[in-house]
């Protein structure tokens, strides 16, 4: 939900959670807190800016990110232009390689988890299934993402690490560059198959740098995939981009998106808190944990 503190015009996103007694979905939701407040130092992540809870609910404040979706752009621009293919791709490699660099795997990398602010630029966000700890050597387990861009290793449930993110990462390529997805799809058992032990179908008007690109990102061996193994930066499809510039935010975007116009948040909606008013209903089965160590509060939040 949206939200702007008494007599302040800036709003932020609010992300509500009724907690549960189970450690499994306690280490979840500190996970999320813990990764949106690591994004403060990366611009190409959506920024925490505070968690706090109630006995019944969690709650993590962030950034409100006003250009939508790059599933948006996709839908609205079709096939993007080389050109834009490669700026949002790689501000996605800034990013993912600042969580990488943190022991951090995002598990749900796709297009509808990448904003775009009002400028243009990318921000990564949802991190409501990463997985933390990741040094190098370890491997996570469970099936966690979106079917479409989950990696090999992760539906063999054999154990994964960071590669899982550059599997996406490449799908998520392939959609911007054709609207489709590199595998078959005619049922989530064929779709699982064809990931497997297929290989992924590439259209005839790709350009030779971009298919070799894919082709090493869509390795099936995580070991000999790209950006798990090799400098992707260095790959000759990003020739032309000046990563310093680009981590300065010296680059301007391909394009303005449409900004989502701003909403009153200075009336109350009662009807839509009216969860925070079941405190009387506890259940002796659950929700009423104070999860340890939650909070925290961003010094850039101008409050």
């Amino acid at each position: 939900m949206l939200a702007s503190l008494t007599n302040c015009r800036e709003q932020v996103a609010i992300k509500v959670m009724q907690k549960k007694d189970q450690q499994a979905h306690i280490n979840m939701i500190l996970a999320e807190a813990r990764t949106l407040r690591t994004s403060e130092g990366c611009p190409f992540l959506c920024r925490g800016y505070a968690a706090f809870q109630t006995k019944l609910h969690a709650f993590l404040v962030m950034e409100r990110v006003r250009g939508g979706t790059l599933q948006d752009l996709i839908d609205m621009e079709g096939q993007l232009t080389r050109d834009s293919i490669i700026f949002y791709s790689a501000e996605v490699i800034a990013g993912l390689q600042y969580l990488h660099s943190r022991g951090i795997v995002h598990r749900d990398l796709k297009p509808p988890n990448i904003l775009l602010s009002a400028e243009g630029h990318v921000k990564i966000a949802d991190f409501g299934t990463v997985a933390e700890g990741m040094s190098p050597g370890i491997k996570a387990y469970g099936l966690f993402g979106t079917y479409f861009f989950m990696a090999p290793e992760i539906l063999s449930r054999t154990g994964y690490d960071a590669g899982v993110d550059w599997w996406a990462f490449a799908v998520m390529l392939y959609k911007m560059a054709t609207r489709r997805y590199p595998f078959s799809q005619n049922s989530i058992q064929k779709l699982i198959h064809s990931v497997m032990y297929e290989k992924p179908l590439f259209p005839v008007n790709l350009s030779s740098d971009f298919k070799e690109l894919l082709q090493e990102l869509l390795e099936k061996d995580p070991n000999k995939r790209l950006g798990t193994t090799g400098d992707i930066r260095q790959h000759r499809f990003y020739q032309s981009v000046d990563w310093t510039a680009l981590e300065n935010m010296k680059i301007s975007p391909p394009a303005k998106p449409r900004a989502i116009p701003a909403v009153e948040t200075n009336v109350i909606q009662k009807e839509l808190l009216s969860f925070l008013e079941d405190m009387e209903f506890i259940s002796a089965s659950g929700g009423s944990t104070m999860i340890k160590d939650l909070a925290f509060l961003s010094p850039s939040w101008k409050i």
